[in-house]
């Protein structure tokens, strides 16, 4: 199961947040800092994964992060869950994020925050991935935005 999904910029800026769990703000914001502090010690090239051994959210846990352009897709999952499932539900993100925006920039997710929620929220319902089809994904959001258009 996936705890926590976030898309922070460079600068530590969140642009996306879900919390799977009950936690309260003040946590949240520390589990936020703590990330983007471990986002700085990574190498910009490489994606990782690795145990939450300093107990960011659960030293049960394992966090992913992967760095696309200048934004960090971060995710904190169970044990029992998948890093590699998450790193290709990560990129399905990107490539959906790239048809829906035409070549997708952060400033796509500041100016359209609606679409970027419905992205997230087609995929992952209470932090359990409910489809990865990359084209079912994008008719059923093509098919949303002509609806919203009406």
């Amino acid at each position: 199961m996936i705890k926590v999904f976030l898309i922070v910029n460079s600068q530590g800026k969140v642009r996306i947040r879900r919390f799977y769990e009950g936690i309260d703000f003040e946590k949240q914001s520390t589990i936020e800092k703590k990330l983007f502090e471990l986002t700085q010690k990574l190498s910009g090239k490489s994606c990782n994964f690795f145990k939450d051994l300093d107990g960011i959210y659960d030293k049960k846990c394992k966090i992913i992060i992967q760095m696309f352009g200048a934004l960090y897709f971060i995710a904190i999952i169970d044990e029992d869950e998948s890093e590699l499932g998450i790193l290709d539900l990560i990129q399905n993100i990107v490539e959906l994020m790239d048809k829906m925006f035409d070549n997708a920039q952060e400033i796509d997710m500041l100016h359209q925050p609606d679409r970027m929620n419905m992205l997230i929220d087609e995929v992952i319902v209470a932090g359990i991935v409910v489809e990865a089809n990359l084209s079912e994904l994008y008719d059923t959001i093509k098919l949303q935005e002509t609806l919203r258009k009406k």
